[in-house]
């Protein structure tokens, strides 16, 4: 017998006994959508974490502290005695490394800010200005640094939480509308490290001790705000400024420290506290951090805790994908209970087809198709079912917004900062899973006939025969 007469008798048993072969379908349809189901899913999980992070500028950057710093850092802490020193040499040699695509040295100076009656203990940083603009680009209010401006501030949003008023004490007021009550685009803002300047009554920033008359008279600078950084994230707690604006203001400062006998050396005074490198193409990232670790800095990339993540999720969806596979294990094992009940109803006719000559090999591939049709059908159906369900799921997904994004209630909110949650799915079934699905079944169906089949390749012509 050739295999499209074996096909076709397959098929025509498989439909003499309609309630059992449904049944048998049946399972598989379960165990299909379950497995396809819940490794869905995790995929939309990990799919949407991906998404997210993509939007997220953090991806694209590796803040570099140098040497005999940062510990506790979570990422890479090499203390290779060849790394270069935290200057511009440094930020020369980082532009040189493939894949780079900007640097800047940060300079970081603790000041106090007062605008208006508000003061607060915040930190200035000091950046190149391309840089900056290349990465401080969500605005709420005003402006980007220009390269001609100076003694000009982009402050965070979340800033004005850190103010108190230093005539009452008492911290930042809102107005009627939720507002806070300071001008973050004044024209009027003092910066200054002295950190007695207009300190507040019963202040929290631990100023409260006696003057010291050795301490340095830091001068007062005078700046203008610009422009609101609107982000959730570092950025909207800190103030910026350009690095060569910085470097003055320290200048400026070290003179102070020096007639109050606090001088630092040349080389500290030209070291930056850290630098910031930026990477277009996030396929470049892992080549970077190589290098670096290499050149023996400690660095932190948000890409290492996106790793990890990855592997967390890659972890939950082989669980789920078992808790699935389970539905298809009793699946098969009803496929393989419908083909031996239907080799003890078939036994006389097993007998007359070795009588007038098919061969066991016919025997065994009638029976294995059987049972991969039974495979086959129900994961067609399981597929088609799943497909419904992520879509169900998705729709309801969207239409309740659970927490905005799955990562929120999942301890992952600190990746969340800077990110336009915008992915609507839980639920994603990509094509290769559809096709998985299909094929997967079909080979349970295949491995649960044949015992069966191996049954009916074992059974006497004339015993069959006697069978009534």
């Amino acid at each position: 017998m050739n295999k499209t007469e074996l096909l076709k008798m397959a098929i025509t048993n498989l439909f003499r006994r309609k309630t059992r072969s449904i049944l048998a379908i049946l399972g598989v349809v379960i165990g299909t959508a379950s497995i396809i189901t819940m490794i869905s899913i995790g995929l939309g999980m990990s799919k949407s974490f991906n998404d997210d992070m993509k939007k997220n500028p953090d991806i694209h950057m590796i803040e570099i502290w140098g040497l005999g710093r940062g510990d506790s850092s979570p990422s890479h802490n090499n203390t290779s005695s060849k790394a270069l020193k935290m200057n511009d040499k440094s930020v020369q040699h980082i532009k040189t490394i493939k894949g780079v695509t900007q640097v800047t040295g940060v300079k970081d100076i603790n000041v106090n800010m007062i605008i208006g009656d508000y003061i607060s203990n915040t930190n200035l940083k000091g950046l190149e200005i391309d840089f900056m603009n290349k990465v401080l680009t969500k605005l709420s209010k005003g402006r980007m640094m220009n390269k001609s401006d100076k003694f000009k501030l982009l402050i965070g949003k979340e800033v004005p939480m850190q103010f108190q008023n230093y005539r009452t004490g008492r911290y930042i007021d809102y107005s009627p509308t939720g507002e806070y009550k300071v001008d973050l685009l004044s024209k009027k803002v003092e910066i200054t490290s002295d950190k007695k300047y207009k300190q507040p009554k019963n202040n929290s920033f631990g100023m409260n001790e006696s003057k010291n008359d050795n301490e340095p008279k830091y001068d007062i600078f005078k700046f203008e705000s610009i422009g609101v950084i609107d982000s959730n994230g570092s950025e909207g707690y800190s103030i910026y400024t350009s690095l060569d604006t910085v470097k003055q203001i320290e200048k400026i400062n070290s003179r102070a420290q020096a007639q109050a006998g606090m001088s630092r050396s040349d080389e500290q005074k030209q070291e930056y506290s850290s630098i910031m490198v930026y990477i277009e193409d996030i396929n470049s990232i892992s080549s970077v951090v190589d290098t670096l670790k290499s050149d023996g800095f400690q660095f932190y990339s948000i890409m290492d805790a996106v790793k990890q993540e990855q592997k967390r999720f890659a972890m939950i969806q082989g669980a789920l994908g078992g808790i699935g596979g389970i539905s298809l294990l009793v699946a098969a094992i009803g496929i393989t209970n419908t083909m031996i009940m239907s080799i003890y109803e078939r036994t006389r006719e097993i007998g007359v087809m070795k009588v007038i000559g098919a061969s066991l090999k016919d025997i065994r591939s009638l029976f294995l198709y059987e049972a991969a049709n039974i495979g086959l059908i129900g994961g067609i159906l399981g597929t088609i079912l799943s497909v419904i369900l992520s879509i169900t799921i998705n729709f309801f997904y969207a239409k309740l917004k659970v927490g905005g994004n799955m990562g929120m209630g999942m301890g992952m909110n600190v990746y969340a900062d800077n990110i336009n949650q915008t992915t609507p799915y839980i639920s994603y079934i990509p094509i290769w899973l559809i096709f998985f699905g299909i094929l997967f079944s079909s080979i349970i169906g295949v491995l649960s006939g044949y015992i069966p089949a191996k049954k009916a390749m074992s059974l006497s012509a004339l015993e069959s025969l006697r069978n009534d």
